[in-house]
């Protein structure tokens, strides 16, 4: 019986460990994006794609924008097959100002660096 036991225990932890790490990761990538751009031109397309893993349609969309750093530098992004996308919201850029290639897309209400 503890033949099986010890193998699901040893997944369930590298499970754990995956989504602990994954979310250490984000809080580390959140906190060095402290400064803050406008989205220029953000334009949402909905689009259609095949999930082969969950083998379904899933519906979302093409994100398009621009910004510009604190040195004027323009960049411009395009976000595919996102699914979080709420038209409702606005959207700005939260880049880590030592590498504007360091770069996440967040809520208007989201304060960068936290």
């Amino acid at each position: 019986m503890m033949k099986g036991v010890l193998p699901a225990v040893g997944v369930l932890g590298l499970v754990a460990g995956g989504v602990g790490f994954a979310l250490w990761s984000d809080r580390q990538a959140s906190a060095r994006q402290t400064a803050e751009a406008q989205v220029i031109g953000f334009a949402a397309t909905a689009v259609k794609w095949w999930d082969s893993g969950d083998e379904e349609d899933v519906n979302g969309h093409t994100l398009t924008f621009s910004w510009l750093d604190a040195a004027n530098q323009p960049h411009t992004q395009t976000m595919s097959q996102i699914t979080w996308y709420d038209p409702t919201r606005s959207y700005k850029v939260c880049y880590n100002p030592q590498d504007a290639s360091d770069w996440k897309l967040y809520a208007s209400d989201h304060v960068c660096g936290s």
